[in-house]
């Protein structure tokens, strides 16, 4: 018998690997078909199995289906699937930044983040892309040129946490002329100051010093502090007095800054 617990994860769309299993002898097509099931079970099993076969002719169904999928283990399993797909999928995948669901930044966060690895984005298609690596930075670059704001947006969390998690910094020029672009749109701002710290390098250090002492906005000071705790080696003469700054976030986050860089030379 099931209990509470799993009955409301069923409804949820969580599958076994017995379960998955029984859709292996399944065609593409009738996984595509199944991928609008009623059941939630199914829309899973069979988004799980498209990704592993890494079927292509799936993508653009994957992806309608993940504009409108609202059982959680199910969606989980069609991002998975895309991201398994890989390369071939990342036109389809850009179409969709910034539209899929309402958790995206709107506004600036009201609370630091104290943590030091990179935020996993919040927009469901970032994430999905955040998967397939750094293969696709070429294209989130041309993002730039060719994209909307939306997309930009979703673009620079995707290229922050690859680059972060990569060897690959070949968006570095692109964040730094967007950064110049866009220097009126503070949300782009912002999460271009997140993104440098994926960047370990002087000219990322003297961009991140500069929005420090220039900025009258606290969101983008504590953001840049925090970047600057992850990349420099030395404690920054700013962040030492952004210890005494009268907002107590940015107060806060100079104290784990230092804090980050000593470990960082102790170790």
């Amino acid at each position: 018998m099931k209990n509470n617990n799993q009955e409301a994860k069923e409804k949820r769309g969580f599958t076994t690997e017995v379960e998955n299993n029984l859709f292996i002898s399944k065609s593409n097509v009738e996984l595509i078909l199944l991928l609008k099931s009623k059941y939630p079970k199914e829309r899973t099993s069979s988004a799980i199995v498209l990704g592993q076969r890494k079927s292509e002719k799936a993508i653009v169904a994957l992806c309608e289906q993940l504009k409108e999928e609202n059982a959680l283990y199910s969606k989980i399993a069609i991002s998975e699937a895309l991201g398994k797909i890989g390369k071939p999928t990342i036109n389809e995948l850009i179409k969709n930044l910034g539209i899929i669901g309402n958790n995206q930044h709107k506004t600036l966060p009201k609370m630091i983040f104290n943590k030091w690895s990179y935020p996993l984005p919040r927009d469901i298609v970032a994430r999905t892309i955040c998967k397939i690596g750094d293969s696709i930075l070429v294209d989130l670059n041309n993002i730039f040129v060719d994209g909307n704001k939306k997309q930009i947006y979703e673009a620079i969390d995707a290229i922050g946490f690859i680059s972060f998690y990569s060897e690959n910094k070949i968006s570095f020029e692109m964040l730094e002329k967007s950064l110049q672009k866009y220097c009126d749109d503070e949300i782009i701002k912002w999460k271009i100051t997140r993104a440098l710290s994926a960047f370990p390098s002087k000219k990322s250090e003297l961009i991140l010093l500069n929005i420090l002492k220039t900025s009258k906005m606290p969101e983008l000071e504590w953001e840049a502090i925090r970047s600057l705790g992850s990349i420099c080696m030395e404690v920054p003469e700013e962040i030492m007095i952004a210890k005494s700054d009268k907002n107590a976030k940015v107060k806060k986050m100079a104290f784990l800054a230092i804090e980050k860089i000593d470990s960082k030379r102790n170790e």
